[in-house]
């Protein structure tokens, strides 16, 4: 009976650091609504990264989230039902089963109240960002937003980025813990993700002191040279980021950070 009741507390113990030690890799990723890369590929090139959450903007719909889900073993996924600028059939992958540009959240996680947002301000417009509270364990739960949004340089008070910062403190202040991951359009040191830093959100580049001397966008030229996707967070902290040198599945470079809850 001592046996039994030493090797449970060990157990209890075991299971306790594991939950204060629990850290969770969140991969953004652009993928320019797949068309130049298949299901397979993507799942070549994204498995060995082994994240436990992938926000993907400019995705397909029609259960292309799902069905890379299923390739990597993730189980959980939610794919938006807004395309950015109406950016829908002409936007084909490159199998030409799958088309449009949405924003989804994949998941090793199970997902509560996975919802869609409206993001409003200047330039192209549908703007949107899809929402889940990521569910980690019983006691450990991240909100996560994956997003895509465009420049707000221009007129920064204007912005989706301020817009979205607003949502952010009327509809979500009582979450403590806060992820949003995508496509800004934006740089990080720029006057509209000044906004969202002034709700609290930090962004892994400034405060790892992340080498951005490249690019993130391959594509347009008013881009070149700018790290335009980001991962910011609030309420957890950031133990290491990056950005993965990939050029040939997307016109954007995925971006990686880990976080420890």
């Amino acid at each position: 009976m001592k046996q039994l009741k030493f090797a449970l507390i060990i157990f209890l113990s075991i299971v306790s650091v594991s939950l204060r030690g629990q850290k969770l890799k969140v991969i953004a990723y652009n993928i320019e609504f797949g068309r130049n890369t298949s299901l397979d590929e993507m799942y070549s090139f994204l498995k060995p990264e082994k994240a436990d959450v992938i926000c993907f903007n400019e995705v397909p719909g029609q259960g292309w989230t799902k069905r890379i889900g299923e390739l990597l073993g993730m189980a959980y996924s939610y794919e938006g039902k807004i395309a950015s600028a109406n950016h829908e059939e002409e936007y084909k992958d490159k199998s030409k089963l799958f088309y449009g540009k949405y924003k989804s959240i994949l998941s090793k996680y199970p997902l509560e109240n996975p919802h869609e947002v409206s993001l409003k301000g200047l330039r192209w417009s549908p703007a949107s960002a899809v929402v889940a509270t990521i569910k980690v364990s019983k006691k450990k739960s991240v909100l996560i937003f994956s997003l895509h949004i465009p420049t707000g340089v221009d007129d920064p008070e204007k912005s989706k980025a301020f817009h979205l910062s607003q949502i952010l403190e009327n509809d979500y202040s009582n979450y403590d813990k806060v992820v949003l991951a995508g496509d800004f359009n934006d740089r990080f040191d720029s006057k509209p993700m000044q906004h969202l830093y002034n709700q609290q959100f930090s962004n892994p580049y400034k405060s790892l002191n992340i080498d951005l001397s490249h690019s993130t966008s391959l594509s347009s030229e008013e881009n070149n040279g700018k790290v335009i996707d980001h991962i910011l967070y609030k309420g957890i902290k950031a133990k290491s980021a990056g950005i993965i040198e990939e050029k040939s599945l997307s016109d954007h470079k995925p971006i990686w950070a880990i976080f420890k809850l």
